[in-house]
C-alpha cells in the first residue's frame, strides 16, 4: 500500500520550539520540566530575542529563552556571537544585550521604601533605560563589572566590557568628514538613523551623516577634507549629507550639506573650486550652488512665507554673500555684496537691505584651526570599560576614584583597573552601534545574521 505524505500537526509556535530542542540536544541533553528556579524571585521578562538567548540559575540546568520567558534574580543570561535580547523588568527597565554577552540580576525588589536593582555584566555590553527603582532611590541601582560599578540615577546609558574585539569594530569606521576646529558652548551630534546625541568639543570628529546642532549662545567651526569651512550659528541645526575628498583622486569629490534650520557662514574649499557641480548646500526653500565663494545664510522663521515673502523680516531665507557667487537652484546669482530674501520654494530673491540678524560670529577662515589634534583614544579603543550616558547622569565609581558622567558623555576604565577617566567624546563605536539600531527598530535578524526565537523554554543538562 502507498504510503501517505505526512501531515505536520505543528503550529508555527510548535515548529519554533522544536527548533530550539533540537538546538538544545546538539548541546549535550535536554530535559524539559517545571522551572528549577521557583524560588528565586522574578525579576521581568524577555520582550525579543534574536539568535539564541538562555538563562541558568544556580544548581539548575541551562534554559533556552525567547519573547515570554521569564527571567529571575541569580539568572545568568547569556547571548549567543550573533545574537541579542531585550529584557523588561518589572519597574519598567528596558535592557538590550549585546552579542557574546553574560548578565545577571543579582538583586531586584520594587516594593517601595526597600527599592533595590543590582545587575553585574561579565562579559559583552549592554544598553539600558531604567524604570521607576532608580527614579525614586538614586542609591538603589547599580551595574557592576570586574573593574569599576556604574551607579544608576534615572538614566540611559550603554556600559560595553572590551576587547580585542572592539578595536576590530572601530577600524572598520568611515573616515571622518572634517571635525569641529572651534567650539564655543553647547554642542551635539546626532548620527543618521540615530536618536541619541553625542557632545562635540574642539577637535571632534564629524562624519558624513551627522547632524549638528548648536545651542543658545553657542557655536562651532567646522573644518572639512577639502578646507571648506562652515561657522554654525546659534541655535543651528545642519547636517553633513556627503563630503569626501582624496587628493589622490581630486575628481570624485563631493561636498553636499543641509541647513535645517538656523544660520551658517561658509567658505567652499577645493570641491567646489575643482567643480561647482559636487557641491551644494540644501535650505529649507532653495538649494545652494557656489562660485568659490565666501557667505551667510539664515532661516527666518519656518523658512518660508504664504505666497513668498517680498519685504525685510518676513520669514524666509536669507542670504548675503562677501566673497565670490553663489546662486539660487541653478539660477538668479548673487554676487559678492548682495542680500536677498528668497520667501518659498520655486520664487525669486527679493534683494533686502540686510540680513536680519546681527552676525558676531566670525567667518570662518577668520578663525585658526590647526591640523586635527590626534583621534581620541576611544577611536582606538583599549581592552575595559567604557560607559556612555545619555540621559540622567552615571557615576563610574573605581577604588581609586569615581567619574560623574552627564548626558552626552562617556568615560573609561582600563581593563587592568585603575582609575576612570572621562572621554572627548561618546566613542562612535558605542554611540553608532548597529547591533542596538538594528534591535530598537525591530530590524531583528538582519544587523545579526541570525535567526528570531520562540517563546519556548527547556532544561539542557
Amino acid at each position: 500500500m502507498a504510503r501517505q505524505p505526512a501531515v505536520s500537526l505543528l503550529s508555527a509556535r510548535g515548529r519554533a520550539r522544536l527548533r530550539h530542542l533540537v538546538l538544545a540536544l546538539a548541546l549535550g541533553g535536554v530535559m524539559c520540566a517545571p522551572a528549577a528556579f521557583a524560588a528565586a524571585i522574578k525579576a521581568g521578562e524577555v520582550a525579543l530575542s534574536y539568535g539564541v538567548a538562555t538563562a541558568q540559575s544556580a544548581g539548575a540546568g541551562v534554559r533556552i529563552i525567547g519573547p515570554g520567558s521569564e527571567v529571575f534574580t541569580g539568572d545568568v543570561i547569556t547571548t549567543g556571537a550573533r545574537s541579542a535580547a531585550v529584557l523588561t523588568l518589572d519597574d519598567g527597565s528596558r535592557i538590550t544585550l549585546r552579542p557574546d554577552t553574560s548578565f545577571t540580576i543579582e538583586a531586584f525588589n520594587t516594593e517601595e521604601h526597600h527599592e533595590q536593582a543590582l545587575y553585574r555584566l561579565f562579559k559583552g555590553g549592554l544598553r539600558a533605560v531604567t524604570g521607576f527603582i532608580s527614579k525614586r532611590n538614586p542609591n538603589a541601582a547599580r551595574l557592576s563589572t570586574a573593574v569599576a560599578t556604574i551607579g544608576i540615577r534615572g538614566t540611559e546609558f550603554d556600559a560595553r566590557l572590551c576587547g580585542p574585539e572592539c578595536a576590530e569594530e572601530a577600524k572598520n569606521r568611515p573616515v571622518p568628514a572634517g571635525h569641529a576646529g572651534f567650539v564655543k558652548g553647547h554642542v551635539i551630534a546626532r548620527a543618521a538613523g540615530g536618536a541619541r546625541t553625542r557632545l562635540v568639543a574642539a577637535g571632534a570628529p564629524v562624519y558624513t551623516g551627522d547632524s549638528l546642532i548648536t545651542g543658545m549662545d553657542s557655536y562651532a567651526v567646522l573644518a572639512f577634507l577639502d578646507k571648506s569651512r562652515v561657522t554654525l550659528l546659534p541655535n543651528t541645526e545642519f547636517r553633513v549629507e556627503q563630503m569626501q575628498y582624496d587628493e589622490a583622486k581630486p575628481e570624485e569629490g563631493r561636498g553636499f550639506f543641509n541647513l535645517l534650520r538656523g544660520g551658517l557662514r561658509a567658505v567652499s574649499g577645493l570641491v567646489g573650486h575643482r567643480d561647482p557641480r559636487a557641491y551644494r548646500m540644501q535650505t529649507p526653500v532653495a538649494t545652494i550652488g557656489i562660485r568659490g565663494t565666501g557667505y551667510d545664510l539664515f532661516v527666518q522663521g519656518t523658512g518660508a512665507s504664504p505666497g513668498g515673502a517680498t519685504e525685510p523680516g518676513q520669514d524666509g531665507l536669507y542670504a548675503n554673500v562677501w566673497q565670490g557667487e553663489i546662486d539660487f537652484d541653478g539660477s538668479h546669482p548673487l554676487v559678492e555684496g548682495q542680500t536677498v530674501l528668497v520667501g518659498a520654494p520655486n520664487t525669486p530673491p527679493v534683494p533686502v537691505p540686510q540680513m536680519p540678524i546681527n552676525i558676531t560670529q566670525p567667518k570662518p577662515g577668520d578663525v585658526p584651526i590647526t591640523v586635527p589634534p590626534p583621534a581620541p583614544s576611544s577611536s582606538a579603543p583599549g581592552a575595559g570599560l567604557y560607559v556612555s550616558c545619555y540621559a540622567g547622569t552615571c557615576a563610574v565609581e573605581t577604588p581609586v576614584n569615581t567619574v560623574d558622567l552627564k548626558p552626552g558623555e562617556a568615560g573609561f576604565v582600563g581593563g587592568a583597573g585603575g582609575g576612570a577617566e572621562q572621554l572627548k567624546e561618546v566613542p562612535p563605536f558605542m554611540a553608532e552601534d548597529h547591533v542596538y539600531h538594528g534591535v530598537e527598530t525591530n530590524q531583528g535578524v538582519n544587523p545579526l545574521g541570525g535567526f528570531q526565537g520562540g517563546g519556548g523554554e527547556c532544561s539542557v543538562r
